[in-house]
């Protein structure tokens, strides 16, 4: 008995070591291939184009780390741009290198303004970086509700706010004149007194917000980010986290 004792646990021994053995190669191939996945992201760390279907800040600032901590993201880890940009669309947050004195900040992880809750907490988050770092910007859009937004914050104040949701034919918010790059519209106020009157749905100079709009006014204002993957002068890694 004693000598079949032995030799069952032998077995065992054996076979826990090989399953031991078989995990700990698999768990060591895993990460080999995850990290060099993250190696040839971030070696070949090409910027990403992106804009439509999201929401980003443009903060007038030059050190990305000083706009993460900021933000107080989680979880911080470098990133090159299309693991960002792909996590930032997945509800994360990317901080990407500076662009031209712009640090953008990207990510459905963010207060989209598309609710009265959302709206008072994307007013605080942008006032709160404004007077950090002078000013901060904010552009939402998502073609499928027609939601189409932009704001700009100087010195912990909102400035300008304009929100526009399609899907429910109203302005969600609308704060301060309209700044020089909306001077080619006509933008229209469904909260104005002329709204108020049939003939003012008639008027055909009046201009509904579009992701086109949002885009030629990010690039008036900072940066159009549809047009990253066009530059070669945007170097260094981000900063990928999570908002809250």
């Amino acid at each position: 008995m004693d000598s079949k004792y032995l030799l069952i646990s032998g077995i065992i021994v054996i076979v826990i070591l090989s399953i031991w053995v078989a995990k700990s190669s698999i768990v060591k191939e895993n990460n080999y291939i995850k990290s060099k996945e993250v190696a040839l992201d971030t070696i070949d760390n090409k910027p990403v184009s992106f804009g439509y279907k999201c929401v980003w800040f443009a903060v007038k600032a030059s050190n990305t780390e000083e706009v993460a901590n900021v933000l107080h993201l989680k979880n911080i880890k470098p990133s090159g741009w299309q693991e960002g940009i792909d996590s930032a669309y997945k509800g994360k947050v990317y901080v990407t290198p500076p662009i031209d004195g712009w640090v953008l900040v990207i990510g459905w992880g963010l207060p989209a303004g598309d609710s009265e809750e959302s709206i008072i907490e994307l007013k605080k988050l942008s006032n709160k970086l404004s007077q950090q770092f002078g000013e901060a910007q904010f552009f939402g859009t998502h073609r499928v509700v027609e939601y189409h937004c932009w704001l700009k914050s100087i010195d912990g104040e909102i400035k300008r706010f304009y929100s526009y949701l399609g899907e429910s034919g109203e302005n969600l918010e609308i704060i301060g004149e309209p700044t020089e790059a909306e001077s080619n519209y006509i933008l229209i106020d469904t909260a104005s007194e002329e709204a108020k009157q049939e003939s003012y749905w008639e008027r055909e100079d009046l201009t509904i917000a579009d992701e086109e709009i949002v885009m030629q006014i990010a690039e008036k204002w900072s940066v159009n980010p549809t047009t990253l993957e066009d530059r070669n002068n945007i170097k260094g890694l981000g900063l990928l986290g999570i908002y809250k």
